[in-house]
């Protein structure tokens, strides 16, 4: 739904299809003042989505507000593929960890979709790990959530997984000073990514090996002309059979890896 949609249907408490289907539709005096209040809000710059307090992802519907950032269109073919991955594998109950989950979006997607999966989700931030749990609660699924700077609270060697997936901020410090204003009404952590926006790559490519499972894959989303630098180092890092996936733009979106078994095991 655009944005018009989105308002509407929430103001009159009706979904899409009864937006159109009615055209007698009126607004009572309470709707006009609750319309017009998110009219405001909506002028200086404020996701609609924090307005509503929600937002859809994955045909699922999640609370989102200003502890997380709000998931992007292109981040559904990150979860997409890594669904894919975990059916092609033939994994019984896959053990998965989405490290920087935010509003819990992705970790949520796959548990909902794989139900045999086991699924950690990490971040840093307390905050986003509480409405991370929110949103697990209300779409009824069982996550386990870890707060943690990437891998800082696992343990390699007991903390084993069959897939890591990550969408990590990636924007670099020049091209943050240039975002839209609706930008910075969302948490600065899951953007910023230094000079050249890759720092969270590097850690994490450093370090997921000692994590996966033998033949374990690494699923991440990347930013605009940032999948050839993070392909060379998985490569580095001795990882292989790596693919590259466009998003809706043409763009390349998503970079999947697998462990090489000369990589830490």
């Amino acid at each position: 739904m655009n944005e018009a949609e989105l308002v509407l249907t929430h103001v009159l408490d009706c979904n899409r299809l009864s937006l159109y289907l009615n055209k007698d539709i009126n607004l009572d005096k309470d709707k006009s003042k609750l319309f017009s209040a998110i009219l405001k809000r909506r002028i200086l710059g404020e996701p609609v989505q924090y307005i509503l307090g929600k937002t859809e992802f994955m045909g699922l519907e999640f609370k989102i507000d200003n502890r997380a950032l709000i998931p992007r269109p292109e981040t559904e073919i990150l979860v997409e593929t890594a669904i894919n991955q975990l059916k092609q594998g033939r994994f019984l109950k896959p053990k998965v960890l989405d490290l920087g989950t935010g509003s819990g979006c992705i970790a949520v997607a796959i548990a909902k979709n794989m139900p045999g999966a086991r699924v950690w989700a990490s971040d840093i931030s307390s905050a986003a790990l509480e409405l991370a749990g929110e949103n697990a609660a209300l779409n009824n699924s069982r996550i386990t959530f870890i707060q943690s700077d990437l891998f800082a609270g696992l343990k390699p060697g007991q903390c084993k997984f069959d897939l890591i997936i990550s969408n990590p901020p990636y924007v670099s410090t020049e091209e943050f000073d240039c975002l839209a204003k609706e930008i910075y009404f969302e948490p600065w952590l899951a953007f910023k990514a230094g000079i050249d926006g890759l720092d969270f790559y590097r850690r994490i490519i450093n370090q997921a090996a000692a994590y996966l499972n033998n033949n374990g894959q690494l699923i991440l989303e990347v930013g605009f002309n940032q999948a050839s630098p993070v392909k060379e180092m998985l490569k580095q890092e001795m990882f292989d059979q790596l693919t590259l996936i466009k998003d809706y733009n043409n763009i390349e979106r998503i970079v999947t890896a697998k462990k090489g078994l000369t990589k830490d095991g």
